[in-house]
């Protein structure tokens, strides 16, 4: 048997990439070359595009890419491209949209065919070695035999794609007030799951995007009926299967509407924005199972997810051995084995054989019922089966550990790794849980001294042997964010600084002079690749870029006090007014930044030798929309202006530009 030789993709970083660089596929990762070579040999491309924990494309790599005979076809009449989706969002949207105005939907694998100049004229997801085959001689015939109609349908579609980031302001010109707040809440709430949580319908996503804003709006409204059906959500997710009940962290969604049978990926933009949550959760409520599930998500990513430079990897594959789930699930008689005195006991307390079977005889962990009422049952204090299940969870995860692991990318992205950062400064301000602090400050640290360049610009991934990946409008604002919230752990001054840097470098290469929302790509490298530049204002199961910017820009306006950076904010939200109006559950951090406004923001700017001590004090009462300053000497921070006074500890409570008089006494103050 021959030794398999590999392709291009043996020098790339990213971990899908790399999964595939012994395919028989003549891979090329994207970029000129591909390109170029496409043009002088006129050939289509074929452009695939994944990622490590998608479970699909394993499957199409293994069925398809891996089978010599498909891959000398697609050798000999495309030119083929290998795309990590997380790695180049930019071409994943740019495809992703080609194959929506296709077929109205989409997902990964995502396999597009393109003329050689890079616009897409056809695609798909995922397609069964015969469908596979059939598509490439189908399209291979067209491109040779009628490329005059596909030039045609490549141009509508890329005018298709442009004509997304077209997005008209309100004929009113009124800027948004209480009421549009109320109305967004309103409209969210009639797809709420008031038996279940989370929205209606399956399959089932945490989207903590959604439940921000209603955190937000209980905070601005005090409606119970918000609190309850995020409380309820928060704990029918932990209850769940969607939560791995022994070794903490949430998997991606789940198939069913009782948050039961997940599909096993773990990633990282969810669990961070999940830490916050629980930590916002906590806050509001008290109660210590969001406590118990933040602490366990924290351990997840300290033991699985960080690396020993401070920085957090992307993903956990959902397959081990071949099989979806396969690491994480249990039969009775394994949990007895590890358990000889109280393994029935927990094994019903995890549903297992019960609510928890699954198939084959084997069982997801979940918690069918409260501890409270299986206590009772079980004739045990709480706190006894809390012990109890600390202990035998210790246990059956040493057990779990010995199987083999699903795969790890250990890739660096800088956007989801920004969302971390806020997530630990957000559990360290909720818990005082110092380990969060020390390890936001550690991978804050990494991305100023790793990722940012000598010029203000961000890389998305590191470099190797080669440059990095260059930063997208997600990266440079959620950093910023990131940046902002660090600034409120240590209170030095350098984090809003660089926070201001970077919003700088997006107006400078993000910007679109017809439009206050600015492109995902920066222009340079959207002019090397000719790609349709595109605008990402929806919030999914992320936040959009152009949302947090709007929100960096508004809380930096406060801090820096550049009043054209308020206004300018203002305008973004006026300018996606509409589309909020419209559908307020893909826009809900567009919400946020609405509350937020509508509101305003109070800022506690504390002054003297017991500046930090003071906004410390006052922090604990967790006011919502509240921003803190704090300095013991003179600041070049234009917050800090005409604010100290020698030998003097002063706090200032400003809303807007309207401030009372300074105090001296953090407990004279209530908000």
């Amino acid at each position: 048997m021959s030794e398999k030789l590999p392709n291009r993709l043996i020098h790339e970083t990213s971990p899908y990439l790399l999964q595939h660089a012994y395919n028989p596929v003549d891979w090329y990762p994207f970029g000129e070359e591909a390109f170029e070579l496409a043009k002088t040999t006129n050939r289509p491309l074929l452009i695939s595009i994944g990622y490590s924990a998608c479970h699909w494309c394993h499957v199409m790599e293994h069925e398809s890419f891996s089978n010599p005979e498909i891959a000398a076809i697609m050798n000999r009449d495309f030119i083929c491209i290998k795309v990590d989706r997380e790695e180049r969002p930019d071409v994943d949207q740019v495809f992703m949209a080609a194959v929506q105005l296709l077929h109205s939907n989409g997902g990964w694998p995502l396999n597009c065919f393109a003329l050689p100049d890079g616009r897409p004229f056809w695609g798909g997801t995922y397609f069964r070695p015969a469908q596979w085959t059939e598509m490439l001689g189908q399209i291979s015939s067209l491109f040779n035999r009628n490329i005059s109609e596909l030039k045609e349908q490549a141009k509508r579609i890329s005018e298709g794609i442009a004509g997304m980031s077209v997005i008209d302001p309100p004929a009113d010109n009124q800027q948004p007030d209480l009421e549009f707040v109320n109305e967004m809440y309103n409209q969210l709430s009639l797809r709420f799951d008031t038996d279940y949580g989370g929205m209606i319908g399956a399959p089932k996503f945490p989207m903590p995007v959604v439940w921000e804003f209603v955190a937000g709006y209980y905070q601005l409204n005090k409606l119970p009926e918000a609190l309850n059906q995020l409380s309820l959500t928060l704990r029918k997710m932990a209850m769940g299967g969607i939560f791995d009940q022994i070794g903490g962290g949430f998997a991606r969604y789940s198939t069913d509407k009782y948050w039961k049978v997940p599909h096993f990926e773990k990633m990282l933009y969810d669990n961070a924005q999940l830490v916050s949550l629980y930590s916002k959760g906590y806050v509001l409520t008290g109660d210590i199972q969001f406590k118990d599930t933040l602490d366990k998500t924290l351990t997840f990513i300290k033991t699985e997810f960080t690396s020993e430079e401070g920085y957090f990897y992307a993903a956990l594959d959902a397959d081990s051995e071949g099989e979806e789930g396969r690491f994480y699930i249990w039969n009775r008689d394994q949990i007895k084995q590890q358990l000889p005195e109280y393994g029935d006991l927990v094994a019903d307390y995890f549903g297992v054989g019960q609510e928890g079977a699954w198939e084959k005889g084997i069982s997801i962990l979940l918690r069918p019922l409260s501890d409270a009422v299986f206590a009772s049952r079980q004739h045990l204090s709480e706190e006894e089966l809390r012990q109890l299940i600390k202990m035998s969870s210790a246990i059956l995860l040493k057990e779990r550990n010995t199987r083999i692991k699903p795969g790890l990318d250990n890739k660096m992205i800088v956007s989801w790794n920004a969302m971390m950062i806020k997530s630990l400064v957000d559990s360290f301000h909720s818990t005082c849980n110092q380990s969060s602090k020390e390890a936001a400050l550690k991978a804050a640290h990494y991305i100023t001294d790793t990722m940012m360049q000598p010029d203000g610009s961000l890389l998305r991934t590191p470099g190797k042997e080669k440059a990095g990946i260059s930063g997208f409008l997600d990266d440079y604002a959620f950093t910023a964010r990131a940046f902002i919230s660090v600034y409120q752990l240590d209170y030095d001054e350098i984090w809003l600084f660089r926070a201001k840097q970077l919003c700088e470098k997006v107006f400078d290469d993000f910007n679109d002079v017809a439009s206050p929302l600015f492109w995902f790509t920066p222009q340079k490298q959207a002019e090397q690749l000719s790609l349709v530049r595109v605008k990402e204002v929806t919030d999914g199961v992320e936040p959009s870029g152009n949302a947090v910017m709007a929100e960096c820009l508004f809380l930096l306006g406060l801090y820096f006090e550049k009043h054209e950076w308020l206004k300018y904010s203002e305008n973004m939200v006026m300018n996606m007014k509409n589309r909020i109006q419209a559908y307020p559950s893909s826009h809900s951090h567009w919400a946020q930044v609405v509350a937020m406004q509508v509101n305003g923001v109070t800022t506690v700017v504390a002054t003297g030798s017991q500046a930090r001590k003071f906004s410390e004090t006052l922090r604990r009462k967790h006011k919502p929309y509240t921003i803190f300053a704090a300095a013991e000497n003179e600041s070049k921070l234009p917050i800090f202006n005409n604010r100290f006074k020698k030998d003097e500890s002063l706090i200032y409570i400003c809303r807007g530009s309207v401030c009372d008089a300074p105090v001296n006494n953090p407990n004279e103050i209530a908000f």
